[in-house]
């Protein structure tokens, strides 16, 4: 019985590396999906620029309206993306009200048109599998140690 339960514990090894696999791909797909349901129209003004090997690094403050001026602003960052312009420079964003951090310059309708079903696609692909063989795992080796 012993074996069984470690081809469990080997089970979950296996399903929780597919999943780690496409973190970032689900963070993608996790971030883009709530900026279509809860995005909000705003202003951000960029405070730093970099050059990165993949592009830039712009890093922007959110203008949330009504904010007092002593509390510092919610801050993001967009990688490999050209900046619109130069630091100091103001740019339509679209934000999510619950946590700002998560922005993403463009307009809504800019947001909207974005085509997620590669990303969509690589989800399931990976994290269907990679939950199935944890669960999986999980349960020869409750049952079975």
């Amino acid at each position: 019985m012993g074996n069984v339960a470690g081809v469990g514990f080997v089970l979950m090894g296996i399903g929780a590396l597919i999943c780690f696999v496409d973190a970032a791909g689900l963070q993608k797909f996790l971030k883009l999906r709530n900026l279509k349901r809860r995005g909000v129209q705003g202003e951000a003004v960029s405070t730093l620029q970099e050059w990165i090997s993949s592009g830039h690094r712009v890093y922007y403050d959110i203008l949330l309206p009504g904010r007092s001026p002593q509390s510092r602003p919610p801050r993001f960052i967009e990688l490999g993306v050209e900046p619109r312009g130069p630091v100091g420079t103001v740019v339509p964003v679209v934000y999510d009200r619950r946590k700002p951090s998560r922005a993403r310059t463009g307009t809504l309708a800019d947001i909207a048109g974005i085509d997620q079903s590669e990303e969509r696609l690589y989800v399931k692909l990976f994290w269907v599998p990679g939950l199935t063989c944890i669960a999986v795992g999980a349960l020869l080796a409750i049952i079975f140690y």
